[in-house]
C-alpha cells in the first residue's frame, strides 16, 4: 500500500507510473483520496470505499490503481478533474447525450455550443460528458483555447498535438517527425503528403524528409486546416469520438476558421463537437441544422444546497451558514464550491458526527464577499502556496515545473511540496511527473485572482524573469513562440527587447497566412515604438515593423485601404532618413499601387518619380526600372498613352533578365511583365492593334518563363484586357482559364476570384451573352470595390450598362453609364473616358435622343484625339458615322470616319477596322 501521509505526496504520485510499468494486473497498489486527486487522469481506479491506511490518522476513501489511464494517450491526454457530482445540469446533460445518440444512430455529426458566464460550470459539464462517454469507450479529442494565445495561429491544435506526442525538450526534430508520422499516417491513415502541413504548423523542420512547401502561404494555411479536419474524420472512422473545444471565446482567428470548416463538414463525420464559450462570444455557426445552442443558467437555491451537501460529504453545515453561502453566491456553481471550501478550511467550524458546528462561542463564520475574495482566502492560508500560484498565474493558465523552478529560488523538495499543496487544494491540477510535470489552474478565474493579488511591481519583475528564462532554457521559443516572449517582455516594461519579438511573431503569422494575428502582433510592436528612446535604432525597428505591417494589411483588406498609406508613408520617410536602400523599392512600389488603386493618380506618380530619383542618386538601375514600371501604370490610367509608352521603352532599354530577376520578389510583379500588362493596351489605344497583340503575347511568355504565380496571374487577367478591345472573347477566355488554374494552385485570391471573374463577365458580353455578363460583372465589381479599389470600376460599370442595354433595359443602362461618366469627370482616371462618352452616345441613339447622342460622340472623339488614342477615335467615329448616315447625311458620315480610318497602317483584320471599312464601303454607294 501507498501511505500518503508524507509531505511530498506529489513524489509518491509521480512514482506510481514507473511502478505500474510492465504489470499485467497492477491491482494491489492502493492510494488514498488525496493521492487520487493529485494523480488526476493519469490512472484508472477502482473505488474501495472508506479504509484505514497506514500513515493516515482517520479513515479515508481509498482507490485501487488499475493501470495507466487510456485517457493519458493521444489527443485527450488531459487531467481528469476530481470534482463533486454534477448538480443542476440534468437538462443540459440529457441534451448532450441526446445529440451523441443522434450521432451514433445516424452516422452524421452534431455540434453543441455551450454558453455560460465564468464560473457557471461549462468545463464541469464538459468533463462530466467526457467521463460518461469515456466509460463507454468513446475517444475524446480535447482542445483548450487560451487568452495568452488569442493571436497565436493554431495554438489549441499545436499544444494538443505536442502534448499528445510527448515531445521531449531536447528531442531531435527527426524523432519528433517519426512520432508525428506514426500518428498521422500510421494510426489515422492520412497520406504522407499531409505531413508537411502539420510539421510546419508545429515549426518542425521537414524539408529534408518531405521536400519544401512551394505553395503560397494562403494555400498552406488552407491545406493545414483541411488536414486537421481530416484528422478528426479519421479519428471518427477509427473509433467513436467526442471533440471538445474549450473557451472558444479565446480562440485565435485561424483556429476559428478550422472549427468553421469542421462544423461545415459535420454532416459527413460521425462525431460530436462540443464548444464552450462565454456569452459575449459571437459565433457564426448556429445557422447549421446540426448545431444546437445550450445556455447555462444559475443554480436554484435547492441545487446550491445539493452542491454544498456534496462538498461536505453529506455533513450538514449550520443553517445560517448555508443561507449565507446561497445568498452570496447567487447560483454561481464555482462560487458555491469555492466559498464552501473556504469556510471548511477556515477553522471556524469543526466536525462532530454527521454535521459541522461552530468552533467558538460567537456562532459566526467569516464569509468572503466575492468569488475572488474566497479564492484568495484559500491561497492566503499558506504563503508558499500563494506565492507559487501567483508565479504560475503570471506564466499562464498552464505552467511547467521546469519553468517555475527556473524562476523560484527554492530547493526541489520544497518546490515539490508547495506544488503538491496547491494541487491538493484543487485550485490547480497536475499532469506528468516532475521534472516534466505541467500544472493547470482549475479555472481562469483562479488564475486571474492569483495574478491580480500581485503588486504591479511584482508582476513586472516576474514577467521579466519569465521572458529571460524562456530565452535561456528554451531558445527555440524565439522562433516557435515569439509572441509569448513578446508578451512577457512587454508586461515587464522591457520594450526594446519586446519589439523585435512582436515583429518576428507578425512575420511568422504572415508565413502561415494568419493575417488578423499578424496585424495584431505588428500593431503591438508599433505601440511600443513610441515608448523607445528616439534615435536611429528605434527608427530602424519602426521601419521593420511598418514594412511587414503594410503587406499584412494589404493581404487582409486590399490595396485600397486608407490604412496602407498611413503605415507606409512614414516608412518611406524613415527609409529615406536612414538611407536604408533595401526598403526603397518595396515601400515606394507599395505606395504607388495603393494610390493608383484609389484613383489618386497624381500622388501615385510622385511615388514613381521618387523611385526614379532614388535610382539615379544611388546609380541603382533596379530602382530606376521599378520607377519606370510605376510611371507606365500611372500615365496609362491618367490617359497619357504616349508618356506611358515613353517610360515603357526606357524600361526595356534598362532591363536585364539576369540582374533584375529578383525585383519580382520585392514588388510581387516583374517590371517587364508590369509594363507588358499595360503595353498591349496602350499600343492598341494608340492605334497599333497588331503590335498590341504581339506585345501581349510576349508579356505572357515572359511571365510563364518567370513562373512567379502573382506575376503570371496578373499578366493573364488585367494584362489580357487587350482582347476585350480587340473583341476576341475566345482569346480572353483562354487566358482567363489559365489564370484561374494558376490561382487555384498558388492561392492568389484577388486575381483568381475577382479579376478572373471580371474577365469572364467581359467574355460573356463580347460573345453575345449580355444577361450572363451583367450578373458576372455585378458580382465581381462588388468584390473589387469592397477592397477599396476605384480605378477600372467606371469602365466595368459602363460595360455592365452595355449589357443591360443589349438585354433591353435601357433605363438601367443609362443610369450606370451616366454614373460612370460623371465619376470619371470628377476623378483623375481617364484611360476609358472616350469609350464611356461613346457608350453614352450609343445609348442615347437607342433611346432616340439623337442630338444629345451626337454631342456625346463628338466629345468622345475630342477626348480621343487629345490622347492620340486612334483606336478610341475610330470606334467613336464609326458610331457617329452610323448616326449621321441614319439621319441621311451620308457625306458627313464619310467625312467623320474616313480620316481616322485612313490613318491606320495595321490591324485591318480586327473587328473595329472591319466594321469601319464595311461602313465606309456602304457610304460610297
Amino acid at each position: 500500500m501507498v501511505a500518503p501521509g508524507e509531505r511530498n505526496v506529489v513524489g509518491e504520485t509521480m512514482n506510481l507510473a514507473s511502478r505500474l510499468q510492465g504489470v499485467a494486473e497492477p491491482g494491489g497498489v492502493v492510494v488514498s483520496d488525496r493521492v487520487y486527486r493529485l494523480a488526476g487522469g493519469e490512472f484508472d481506479y477502482e473505488d474501495l470505499g472508506e479504509l484505514d491506511l497506514k500513515g493516515i490518522a482517520a479513515s479515508t476513501r481509498a482507490y485501487n490503481v488499475l493501470g495507466v489511464s487510456a485517457a493519458a494517450s493521444r489527443f485527450d491526454a488531459v487531467v481528469r478533474e476530481t470534482v463533486s457530482p454534477l448538480v443542476g445540469r440534468t437538462h443540459e446533460m440529457e441534451a448532450l447525450l441526446e445529440r451523441w445518440q443522434a450521432v451514433c444512430d445516424r452516422g452524421a455529426g452534431r455540434a453543441v455550443l455551450l454558453s455560460g458566464e465564468p464560473g457557471f460550470g461549462k468545463s464541469r459539464i464538459s468533463s462530466a460528458l467526457l467521463e460518461r462517454l469515456g466509460a463507454e469507450g468513446v475517444r475524446s479529442l480535447r482542445f483548450q483555447c487560451s487568452p495568452f494565445f488569442v493571436n497565436s495561429a493554431f495554438y489549441p491544435f499545436i499544444s494538443s498535438v505536442e502534448r499528445m506526442l510527448d515531445f521531449g525538450r531536447d528531442e531531435a526534430p527527426a524523432s519528433r517527425l517519426d512520432k508525428l508520422e506514426a500518428l498521422v499516417v500510421g494510426h489515422y491513415g492520412l497520406p504522407r503528403s499531409d505531413l508537411p502541413f502539420v510539421a510546419a504548423m508545429l515549426s518542425l523542420p521537414c524539408e529534408d524528409r518531405y521536400g519544401p512547401l512551394t505553395m503560397a502561404p494562403r494555400l498552406v494555411k488552407e491545406e493545414t486546416i483541411r488536414v486537421l479536419v481530416d484528422v478528426v474524420k479519421a479519428a471518427a472512422r477509427t473509433e467513436r469520438s467526442l471533440v471538445l473545444f474549450e473557451d472558444v471565446h479565446w480562440a485565435d482567428p485561424t483556429t476559428l476558421e478550422t472549427i468553421g470548416l469542421l462544423i461545415d463538414r459535420l454532416g459527413g463525420i460521425p462525431v460530436l463537437v462540443v464548444l464552450t464559450h462565454r456569452p459575449e462570444f459571437v459565433q457564426p455557426w448556429s445557422r447549421y441544422a446540426w448545431v444546437t445552442t445550450l445556455d447555462l443558467g444559475r443554480l436554484a437555491a435547492t441545487q446550491s444546497r445539493e452542491l454544498i451537501s456534496n462538498l461536505t460529504a453529506g455533513k450538514a453545515l449550520p443553517p445560517a451558514v448555508i443561507e449565507q453561502i446561497i445568498a452570496k453566491t447567487d447560483g454561481v456553481p464555482l462560487f458555491v464550491e469555492e466559498l464552501t471550501k473556504t469556510i471548511l478550511e477556515s477553522g471556524d467550524l469543526v466536525e462532530r458526527g454527521d454535521r459541522y458546528h461552530y468552533a467558538g462561542t460567537s456562532f459566526s463564520v467569516a464569509i468572503p464577499e466575492t468569488l475572488r475574495d474566497s479564492l484568495m482566502a484559500r491561497l492566503d492560508r499558506f504563503a508558499p502556496v500563494k506565492r507559487i500560484a501567483q508565479v504560475g498565474a503570471v506564466i499562464g493558465r498552464e505552467f511547467a515545473y521546469e519553468l517555475i523552478a527556473e524562476i523560484e529560488m527554492m530547493s526541489e523538495a520544497a518546490l515539490a511540496d508547495v506544488l503538491s499543496r496547491l494541487v491538493a487544494s484543487e485550485l490547480a491540477f497536475c499532469r506528468g511527473e516532475i521534472p516534466d510535470a505541467v500544472y493547470t489552474f482549475k479555472h481562469a478565474l483562479v488564475q486571474d485572482a492569483a495574478y491580480d493579488s500581485l503588486l504591479k511591481s511584482q508582476r513586472t519583475l516576474l514577467h521579466g524573469k519569465i521572458a529571460r528564462a524562456l530565452e535561456k532554457r528554451w531558445p527555440e521559443s524565439r522562433d516557435t513562440k515569439p509572441e509569448l516572449l513578446a508578451h512577457h517582455f512587454t508586461a515587464a516594461g522591457l520594450f526594446e527587447a519586446a519589439t523585435p519579438y512582436w515583429q518576428r511573431a507578425g512575420e511568422l503569422a504572415m508565413q502561415r497566412f494568419a493575417l488578423p494575428e499578424a496585424i495584431t502582433h505588428l500593431s503591438n510592436g508599433m505601440i511600443l515604438i513610441e515608448k523607445l528612446p528616439a534615435g536611429p535604432e528605434r527608427d530602424l525597428r519602426e521601419l521593420g515593423l511598418r514594412t511587414v505591417l503594410g503587406p499584412a494589411v494589404v493581404a487582409q483588406h486590399g490595396w485600397g485601404q486608407s490604412e496602407v498609406s498611413r503605415i507606409l508613408e512614414p516608412a518611406w520617410s524613415l527609409a529615406e532618413s536612414l538611407n536604408h536602400r533595401p526598403a526603397y523599392a518595396p515601400v515606394l512600389h507599395a505606395l504607388w499601387v495603393h494610390y493608383l488603386c484609389v484613383d489618386q493618380l497624381a500622388v501615385s506618380l510622385q511615388s514613381a518619380e521618387k523611385l526614379l530619383a532614388a535610382g539615379a542618386a544611388t546609380q541603382d538601375d533596379g530602382l530606376e526600372i521599378v520607377g519606370h514600371r510605376a510611371a507606365v501604370g500611372s500615365y496609362y490610367w491618367l490617359g497619357d498613352f504616349t508618356a506611358a509608352r515613353r517610360y515603357g521603352d526606357a524600361l526595356h532599354a534598362l532591363y536585364d533578365p539576369r540582374r533584375h530577376w529578383h525585383i519580382a520578389q520585392l514588388t510581387n510583379t516583374d517590371p517587364l511583365t508590369g509594363d507588358g500588362i499595360y503595353r498591349g493596351q496602350y499600343l492598341w489605344m494608340l492605334g497599333y492593334p497588331d503590335q498590341a497583340r504581339l506585345a501581349s503575347d510576349e508579356k505572357d511568355e515572359h511571365a510563364r518563363r518567370r513562373n512567379h504565380p502573382f506575376d503570371l496571374a496578373f499578366a493573364l487577367t488585367l494584362g489580357a484586357q487587350v482582347f476585350d478591345y480587340l473583341c476576341e472573347p475566345e482569346e480572353l477566355l483562354r487566358r482567363t482559364e489559365e489564370a484561374e488554374r494558376v490561382c487555384r494552385v498558388h492561392g492568389v485570391t484577388l486575381l483568381g476570384e475577382i479579376m478572373a471573374e471580371i474577365s469572364r463577365g467581359i467574355v460573356s458580353l463580347r460573345a453575345g451573352r449580355p444577361a450572363d455578363s451583367v450578373v458576372q460583372l455585378e458580382k465581381a465589381i462588388g468584390r473589387l470595390t469592397a477592397t477599396g479599389h476605384r480605378v477600372w470600376v467606371r469602365y466595368l460599370r459602363a460595360l455592365q450598362g452595355e449589357g443591360l442595354a443589349l438585354n433591353g433595359d435601357l433605363d438601367g443602362a443609362r443610369a450606370l453609364i451616366d454614373e460612370s461618366v460623371a465619376a470619371t469627370e470628377k476623378g483623375e482616371e481617364r484611360v476609358h473616358y472616350a469609350e464611356l462618352l461613346r457608350l453614352r452616345g450609343w445609348l442615347l441613339m437607342l433611346q432616340g435622343h439623337l442630338d444629345e447622342a451626337e454631342a456625346s460622340l463628338r466629345a468622345a472623339i475630342d477626348v480621343a484625339r487629345a490622347q492620340k488614342a486612334k483606336s478610341w477615335e475610330l470606334r467613336s467615329a464609326t458610331t457617329l458615322a452610323r448616326l449621321l448616315a441614319d439621319r441621311g447625311d451620308r457625306a458627313a458620315a464619310r467625312d467623320a470616319l474616313s480620316g481616322v480610318y485612313g490613318w491606320f497602317t495595321e490591324g485591318f483584320g480586327t473587328k473595329d477596322l472591319r466594321e469601319a471599312k464595311a461602313l465606309l464601303d456602304g457610304l460610297q454607294n
